[in-house]
This record gives structure tokens, sequence and C-alpha cells, in this order.
């Protein structure tokens, strides 16, 4: 597999911190790969969606974020969490 270097990029207006931005963008491996992306939500599907079809693995120090998005918030994968994602979940269940 090769190494998926990503970010979903958002641009805001000037000094206003808001859940809608003006500019949301895709980038893999330094190029941009979707642009105009409506939402956050949307972003991280796409971009879930992208590193499975392009058969890409997780940034090394993102690979705990990007589990736990895919195994606990979106139900993918292996139903047996590692022990530092199983606490996490714990402790936002209680």
């Amino acid at each position: 597999m090769q190494k998926l270097f990503c970010a979903v990029v958002f641009e805001y207006e000037q000094l206003q911190l808001h859940l809608l931005p003006i500019s949301t963008a895709i980038i893999v491996e330094g190029s941009i790969v979707m642009d105009d992306v409506q939402n956050l939500p949307e972003a991280l599907c796409l971009l879930f969606g992208l590193s499975y079809a392009l058969h890409l693995d997780y940034p090394k120090a993102m690979t705990n974020t990007f589990g736990f998005i895919q195994r606990v918030m979106l139900g993918l994968g292996e139903s047996k969490l590692p022990p530092k994602l199983q606490s996490l979940k714990n402790l936002l269940l209680s």
C-alpha cells in the first residue's frame, strides 16, 4: 500500500470561525484532488473513500485518529478495538 499524505483544508472568512467554510479541499500527496467540498462530514467521507479506492495507508502520526473515526464513528472494519481506542470510546460513551 502507498502512504496517504492527506489534509482536509478549510478556508474561513476573516476572523469568523463557523461551520460553513468558504472553501474546502482534499489534498493527497501534495496535490489537490477534490475542491469545493460542501462540509466537514462530506470531506471526511470522501477522504475515507479515496484512501480505500486508492489503497492508501493512513499517515503514521494519525493512525489512531483515522482508526477511531473509521471504527467507532463510522462503524467500519473490525469490531475489536486496540486498547487506546477502546478507552477513548468508553470515555466518550460514559
